[in-house]
């Protein structure tokens, strides 16, 4: 293999004065060369802070390569880093199979070629399309194995690194000072505190439960490190919140938003599983290198800054995770136990789909389908469909046909919170069609709304109108009755959740409240639900054989 070529020292070479050391002096203890991969898409000031992190820390810079893989993105992140930290080189990888990376140089152009930056070397990696994190990763392991692992100066540990994190100064030197007290520890992973206050631990011990297929912060009573962990955990307090947390833990799983992993044991271990594109290919990564024999451990004086996965999580980010979690499974768990886990995840994924259907959610019920879908036909990648494109909220409205005078705008308000929403998104329609001289196109608004929640806006002379229910059948069917005959000319649903049925309705409104500005619109109706149940049947045949016949994972390459 070719070593990158670079103006900055080598980790064999010396900072003192003089430049290197002649062979008679006494060399010093090598220090670890680490290379750092960051991947990312969209999201270009995000990595530029992750970057300025890196510049910062106390482990030896010129000991530090580092590699960020543009996953394809928009916002022109490629040719903003390189004008803010002219890197060494640019490579493009013209493939859309990170098993199959083509690497080409990018001819120099002005502020390429000449480095500023203190790193041993900094190249940028620019995919041909989005590969996900999953792909993202495996195309800097290919990078590093092919450019930065020369055997005259051997590469000791890899660097994954979100690109939306922030790191202490000591980050880097914390994990491999762990990682250098033992050479079976295959990987290090970090604390994870929250990135807005920077004191409340989100993330420490990671477990799996071989039994059912979960992942949690506890082991189950017959996982090895039970014991020990429940007196640490009674030491601590707990395994989150603003706790005085302290040492290193052997757990099952860390998470990659700031994982070492030796470099050697990565070789042995292989790449991560193609199949991923983004969730659970860390968690599988860790599981692959307990079974070759490697210590997965979590420093708890490794801290980095994130913001916990549940915060990001959407219907299309939810496909990931769960179908990713039930080939993981397959990985782990064997015999009657595999079979169990996997008609119970897929059963529970049918469940939900048809639920969802009936809540007026429809394109959520079908990403849920297409996630049991795409695990029985063993479809990785990218899902195809996310749903329909977010459009903004005046426009979305328009496009329902429910800013006119006769329409009927009926909100689902599962609890206090959402009733607020609804209580702003009425206000702001009303104004905005005010300030546009339409004020006789205001709708009329209904609340459905379960019984007990508080909402003290409905003492308001000018309420909407609420319509209540209970949660048992018969007084959702109460419901059924009443916009059955008259369905309501648009539904508005908040972050996909609501709690009552509705078995007729035109359009769906679904509003992201970390987005509120936009929505999604979504047709309804009897036909569009006739043809998602008969998808749904032959999927849910499919389901039950799948899980009848299921057999542990047989790995065929490096990259599962």
């Amino acid at each position: 293999m070719t070593a990158l070529s670079t103006p900055h020292l080598t980790a064999t070479q010396s900072l003192a004065p003089g430049g290197p050391r002649r062979s008679s002096e006494a060399a010093p203890a090598r220090t670890a060369r680490v290379a750092a991969v960051i991947v990312t898409w969209n999201r270009c000031r995000a990595v530029d802070t992750v970057l300025k992190a890196l510049a910062r820390q106390s482990y030896p810079l010129d000991c530090l390569d580092v590699v960020v893989v543009d996953n394809a993105s928009s916002d022109g992140a490629t040719e903003f880093l390189t004008a803010a930290w002219h890197p060494d080189h640019l490579y493009q990888n013209q493939t859309d199979r990170a098993e199959e990376p083509r690497f080409s140089r990018v001819p120099p152009t002005s502020g390429n070629g000449v480095a500023r930056h203190p790193f041993r070397s900094l190249c940028i990696v620019r995919n041909a399309s989005n590969l996900g994190g999953c792909g993202g990763f495996n195309t800097g392991f290919g990078f590093v194995e092919q450019f930065l692992d020369p055997s005259e100066s051997p590469l000791d540990y890899i660097w994954l690194v979100d690109d939306d994190v922030d790191l202490p100064d000591r980050a880097l030197e914390q994990l491999v000072s762990t990682a250098s007290t033992d050479p079976g520890i295959g990987i290090v992973g970090s604390r994870t505190v929250n990135f807005d206050d920077r004191k409340t631990t989100i993330e420490t011990t990671i477990y799996f439960d071989r039994e059912n297929g979960w992942m949690g912060p506890d082991p189950t009573p017959d996982h090895p490190a039970h014991a020990s962990h429940q007196a640490w955990k009674q030491s601590t307090g707990g395994t989150r919140g603003d706790l005085p947390f302290s040492g290193v833990r052997d757990v099952d799983i860390v998470s990659a938003c700031s994982l070492l992993a030796r470099w050697s044991a990565v070789k042995k271990v292989g790449f991560w599983d193609r199949r991923y594109f983004i969730y659970c290919d860390d968690a599988d990564w860790c599981l692959r290198f307990a079974r070759e024999g490697y210590r997965v451990v979590c420093d708890l004086d490794a801290v980095v800054y994130h913001t916990h996965w549940l915060a990001k999580l959407t219907p299309a980010r939810a496909y990931y995770s769960q179908r990713n979690l039930v080939w993981l499974t397959q990985k782990v768990m064997t015999g009657r136990a595999l079979k169990r886990a996997t008609l119970r995840r897929l059963g529970n994924l049918m469940i939900d789909s048809r639920k969802a259907m009936t809540h007026c959610r429809l394109f959520h019920a079908e990403i849920i389908r297409r996630t049991a879908h795409d695990v029985v036909t063993n479809r990785g990648g990218k899902l195809s469909d996310e749903g329909p494109p977010f459009v903004p909220l005046l426009d979305a409205l328009e496009a329902s046909g429910a800013l006119r005078p006769d329409s009927d705008l009926l909100v689902m308000c599962s609890h206090a919170e959402s009733i607020h929403w609804a209580d702003e998104l009425r206000a702001r329609v009303a104004h905005a069609l005010i300030d546009r001289d339409r004020a006789a196109d205001i709708p009329r608004w209904t609340y459905l709304v379960r019984e007990g929640t508080p909402d003290p806006s409905s003492l308001d002379a000018n309420a909407a109108r609420r319509v209540m229910f209970q949660p048992n059948r018969a007084s959702k069917w109460r419901v059924q009755r009443l916009f059955f005959a008259a369905p309501p000319s648009a539904v508005v649903v908040f972050d996909q959740h609501n709690e009552c049925p509705l078995l007729r309705s035109r359009v769906n409104i679904h509003i992201d409240r970390r987005r509120p500005n936009h929505a999604q619109v979504e047709r309804d109706g009897i036909l569009p639900r006739l043809a998602f149940l008969r998808r749904w049947a032959f999927t849910a045949i499919r389901c039950t054989l799948y899980g009848l016949r299921v057999r542990p994972f047989v790995r065929s390459s490096r990259y599962g």
